[in-house]
């Protein structure tokens, strides 16, 4: 059984003096080593905030980002239209107009590409920049901000809102230390907290504790300062960090600026209504007032409920996420336009409020889909090509990189793969790529990032 914590990395050499002369003043990233490590040094409270909405299933550029209305495969072209965004040139499906209208908000990257055609496997690889490894699971980003970028909120440094899942609504959520989502070897005291029902937040018991709770919490802490005073030097690392997780919980109990951040109710209808009044919608919602109050990392998963079959083979298969092996189409029907008013209002609603200015929205799937339909008139796995948006972060805006062949199932332009997007992520909030994250056991292959993204 792997225990949270309890693995020695395997890697742990870091870079060689070699390595980081070779980085010099400038650095694969852009960003010279004396300022990664200035900022490094500046503290916790420094960087950007993350906000990743997650799609699981493999969402279909063809259908979505990277439409290929003329496309030698007739398969290619797919059933839907493209329409002009609000960036001359740059169009997408014409299910998705509320997010066409904030392409100049947007850098689509459509040159994202791995080797993993499983879906548990292909998420641990793009949310950790690392391919699964027998004996060793990688961090989600937002552990690893936590441990170098905690921020100086007192509600967690990394939230996620809903489960991925396994796209059946009936089975239990996704364990907190499934392989992408969790802490990994970076240990339970960075394991994001989880949200599993962004509608039904503000009836959790932790958000209004009954008073006899607090009580034995105010007791509990103050038996911990006692036993403080006698540990004296024996302090070990594991007994840090178990105050610091119960600090963390005490806090999250009785903190009202803490608890107030959960409350949507406290959102106008009409924004509610505009977001949309599904899970999708309200966990964005939910995604932004965590980012508003200060959450370092935050993880809008697409929810593995608000299920409906469609057709005879719904109930054997993945119908609640984007794995369309069947149905394709009918499928994207139901899904694409949750899907375009919570996100385009999610970044229109972040825009209006300056947060982009401050905050980094990455939108990720596992892989793409195949442009050739099966029998069962459904796309399936493809991880050779796939896209990617991104906005703020002081990122250029209103663009498209990388490209595919004409019929989107080969890159191009400007290969990369996950690593290098993940590497991307956490340069732009701070953190120092090439010696504390390889030195760390965070970054194994390279330490560049997304060519062209910054």
């Amino acid at each position: 059984m792997l225990k949270l914590g309890s693995i020695k990395n395997q890697d742990c050499g870091g870079c060689s003096r070699r390595e980081v002369l070779q980085v010099g003043a400038a650095g694969a990233l852009g960003l010279s080593l004396p300022t990664a490590l200035k900022a490094e040094a500046a503290g916790s409270a420094a960087g950007l905030s993350v906000l990743v909405v997650f799609l699981r299933g493999g969402v279909s550029h063809l259908d979505t980002w990277d439409l290929k209305p003329e496309a030698p495969i007739p398969d290619a072209r797919g059933e839907f239209r493209p329409i002009e965004s609000s960036v001359p040139g740059l169009r997408f499906c014409e299910l998705l107009p509320g997010v066409a209208r904030q392409a100049r908000l947007l850098t689509v990257l459509r040159s994202l590409s791995h080797r993993e055609g499983e879906h548990d496997r292909a998420m641990q690889w793009v949310l950790t920049g690392q391919p699964a490894a027998q004996g060793q699971v990688f961090p989600n980003p937002g552990a690893v901000l936590g441990r170098y970028r905690p921020g100086a909120t007192t509600l967690p440094p990394a939230i996620h809102v809903q489960t991925p899942g396994i796209g059946n609504p009936q089975a239990p959520p996704s364990p907190p230390n499934q392989p992408g989502l969790g802490a990994g070897f970076l240990g339970a005291l960075h394991q994001p907290f989880l949200i599993g029902d962004a509608a039904k937040v503000e009836q959790e018991d932790w958000l209004t504790p009954a008073p006899e709770l607090v009580g034995r919490l105010d007791r509990r802490r103050e038996l911990l300062h006692a036993l403080d005073s006698l540990r004296g030097n024996a302090q070990t690392s594991g007994l840090e960090g178990h105050d610091a997780a119960f600090q963390r919980a005490f806090t999250m109990v009785t903190s009202p600026d803490a608890r107030r951040a959960f409350r949507l109710e406290a959102e106008p209808v009409a924004l509610r209504e505009r977001y949309g009044l599904h899970e999708f919608g309200q966990s964005c919602l939910l995604g932004r007032r965590l980012i508003e109050a200060g959450v370092r990392y935050v993880q809008v998963n697409w929810s593995a409920r608000g299920w409906e079959a469609i057709t005879p083979k719904d109930d054997l298969f993945t119908r609640s996420t984007f794995d369309s092996h069947f149905g394709h189409f009918p499928w994207l029907r139901r899904q694409l336009p949750r899907l375009d008013q919570g996100l385009g209002s999610l970044l229109g609603d972040m825009n209006e409020r300056g947060l982009l200015s401050r905050t980094l929205v990455v939108v990720l799937t596992e892989f793409g889909r195949s442009a050739k339909i099966n029998g069962d008139a459904g796309r399936d796995h493809w991880p050779q090509a796939f896209s990617v948006l991104l906005a703020g972060g002081g990122l250029p805006a209103g663009r498209a990189l990388g490209a595919t062949d004409a019929n989107g199932q080969e890159i191009v332009e400007g290969r990369c793969e996950p690593e290098a997007l993940v590497n991307s992520i956490y340069h732009l909030c701070g953190l120092d790529v090439v010696v504390t994250l390889r030195g760390a056991g965070l970054v194994k292959n390279s330490s560049e990032g997304v060519p062209g993204l910054i």
